[in-house]
């Protein structure tokens, strides 16, 4: 397995993207996150996806150089377009205007339709805990992407809807919440498979709805399905992706899960809270610090180390990769070099 440093990778991904069509900026967008999101150990996320870009500009689903419109207005909120360009980008434009608009109303709540895949979602919030406000990002599929039944049921309804936090702390990383309501994400399965390895108990069932172990059956027909997460308790994971579906794709112009759409993405929900608005900054931050304190006090239960927080572990990750080098499968790095060379770029 080959081991990069991110400003490799990230080099990489940059020229593949601006020979596949994507201006400069829009290269250094996607292939930053993407980079960013294998350092920080979401391997599910990261350089894995670089080519699935690329054959999205190819096959015209990506628009290079799409503008991100703003179509409605208030103080406080937007709706915006993303016309279909890189989705990472869209996403990066409708935070930065929750947290433009969070400054000046305290409150800032974007929605966005028309916006490709942008990958994982904790990418984006700590755009808000940078600039010292908490940030909150929801998703759906635009109506597709469809990966997960409903609690009693079976085949593919729901997409893995997710859920990102964001905000700041005194200490010495941010909290960052980040998860699916699936067991885990498609890419995780997406991962598994190119390592040639089987998937945990209790993640798949195949598409008759029983439990399944092969990634095979998810990737390709007649699919099965992802879990909502919490096993005996389901019904939870179901429910909050059930809601995020709403604020996602009701409150956009995308709307809702369904049947045969026509259209596959993301559409979004984001926001950004001021936290001044409320409490002192410092005030804040050093509360939160007390309750992370706090949290990790706990005396581990038996078989664990300690105790971690929300985002702990991926801060942990990216100091790690930052010395040592990003691991690449194997099987991602040969599909990373046959993309390249369909760009004319020789790795």
């Amino acid at each position: 397995m080959p081991v990069f440093s991110a400003a490799e990778l990230h080099r990489i991904g940059r020229e593949i993207y601006e020979r596949a069509g994507a201006t400069s900026e829009e290269a250094e967008t996607v292939a930053g996150q993407l980079v960013e999101s294998s350092l920080s150990g979401h391997d599910s996320h990261g350089i894995l996806r670089l080519p699935q870009y690329v054959a999205g500009v190819a096959s015209g689903q990506i628009v290079p150089g799409a503008a991100v419109e703003v179509e409605r207005e208030t103080p406080a909120t937007a709706v915006l377009n993303g016309n279909w360009g890189f989705g990472h980008v869209t996403a990066v434009a409708a935070m930065k205007v929750a947290i433009r608009k969070a400054r000046e109303a305290s409150i800032g709540l974007v929605t966005v339709h028309r916006c490709n895949h942008v990958g994982r979602l904790g990418a984006f919030t700590p755009l808000a805990a940078e600039a010292d406000m908490i940030g909150i990002l929801a998703n759906n599929g635009h109506g597709a992407d469809l990966a997960m039944p409903p609690s009693g049921g079976i085949g593919r309804i729901l997409p893995a809807n997710c859920l990102a936090v964001a905000c700041p702390s005194a200490g010495e990383f941010p909290i960052a919440l980040d998860f699916t309501t699936a067991v885990a994400a498609g890419g995780k399965v997406r991962v598994t498979l190119a390592k040639g390895e089987r998937m945990p108990d209790g993640w798949m069932i195949d598409h008759k709805g029983f439990p399944t172990n092969d990634p095979r059956d998810y990737m390709t027909e007649p699919r099965g399905a992802l879990l909502p997460f919490g096993g005996p308790v389901a019904h939870k994971g179901y429910g909050l992706a059930f809601v995020i579906d709403i604020l996602s794709g009701a409150l956009s112009p995308a709307g809702c899960s369904r049947e045969n759409s026509r259209e596959t993405g993301n559409a979004l929900f984001v926001q950004a809270i001021n936290i001044e608005a409320f409490q002192p900054l410092e005030a804040f931050k050093a509360e939160v610090k007390r309750f992370v304190d706090y949290v990790k006090s706990a005396e581990p239960a038996p078989g664990s180390d300690e105790v971690l927080v929300p985002g702990e572990r991926s801060w942990r990750t990216r100091t790690e990769r930052s010395a040592s080098g990003i691991p690449v499968p194997d099987a991602t790095w040969e599909q990373i070099v046959e993309t390249a060379k369909r760009v004319g770029l020789e790795l």
